[in-house]
């Protein structure tokens, strides 16, 4: 099914692009307000992204309040990109394309709805992970199985994050280890079980009591899966978390260099060993989550 990228709130658009832009653009940089006219910029190529999540058509003031503050900073853009939740109307896009254009001296693109459902499909983790309804929950009308909690009694919107971050780990160390982008099924192949487990029409479904029984037994299928792991495996995983952490906090490379000499007196994962590399990725787990708390 296509995602309905409309059913989103304007944060939450936001978010879903920086996640995308994340992964296209091994450089990208996210930021938040106060962002000087800019949801995020890649360093590579010089791109200033801006996010907008209209009602109908974006506003043409707002679109030109941000084109000016990007002119300032016209030694570092070289390009400005637009992204939107639908597809760009001919007149709006002929207005920025031409009008706008003839007054900036960096190129001037739209993404709409087109673009970020290709990259949706190109990056099927972050569509999970911020559209889960369109790949792991049932469609409208799936006949309710015995193990449906009753109206009301079923787990919360929090707890069903939590079962659904917990499933995205076990699928993206799964795919790290096999050497490759998860897919689709990798997420139907985690979810089938679980909600067999259950007697679930879809994990959401599952009764408030037994929340903490459902959380243990993923726990168990996540560090089951890691007892399989080479030394050469387990090593890769925490390089790779210790990265995937820093590229999501933005952190500069001489102070990530700085974290991981104050934690292992070592400033390169390259040198160090197992123990040091899980000590760091347990540090830098905890940046996140504190990171996360005070979003």
């Amino acid at each position: 099914m296509t995602p309905n990228l409309l059913m989103l709130n304007e944060k939450s658009f936001e978010e879903l692009c920086q996640a995308l832009l994340r992964e296209e653009f091994s450089r990208f940089q996210a930021f938040s307000a106060p962002d000087l006219g800019m949801d995020g910029y890649d360093s590579d190529s010089g791109t200033i992204f801006q996010c907008y999540f209209p009602e109908r058509e974006p506003r043409k003031d707002k679109v030109v309040a941000d084109l000016v503050k990007a002119k300032r900073q016209a030694s570092a853009c070289k390009k400005w990109i637009l992204l939107l939740p639908k597809n760009p109307t001919a007149p709006f896009a002929r207005w920025l394309r031409t009008d706008q254009q003839a007054s900036c001296p960096f190129p001037l693109e739209i993404w709409g709805k087109t673009d970020v459902l290709r990259l949706l499909r190109k990056y099927p983790a972050v569509k999970a992970h911020y559209l889960p309804s369109d790949t792991q929950r049932p469609a409208r009308g799936r006949v309710p199985r015995a193990g449906d909690a009753a109206p009301g009694e079923e787990i919360s919107a929090e707890e069903v994050a939590e079962l659904h971050q917990m499933v995205t780990n076990i699928v993206l160390e799964e795919a790290e280890r096999r050497g490759r982008k998860p897919k689709d099924w990798d997420f139907k192949g985690v979810f089938r079980p679980f909600n067999n487990k259950y007697d679930l029409s879809a994990y959401d479904r599952l009764p408030r009591e037994k929340f903490a029984e459902a959380r243990r037994y993923l726990e168990k299928t996540l560090y089951g899966r890691r007892k399989g792991e080479t030394r050469r495996q387990k090593r890769f995983r925490c390089i790779r978390g210790v990265k995937a952490i820093q590229k999501k906090l933005g952190i500069p490379d001489a102070r990530y260099r700085e974290i991981l000499l104050q934690i292992t007196e070592k400033n390169s994962l390259a040198v160090m060993d197992n123990d040091e590399l899980q000590k760091a990725l347990k540090h830098f787990q905890q940046l996140q989550g504190e990171a996360e708390v005070t979003a």
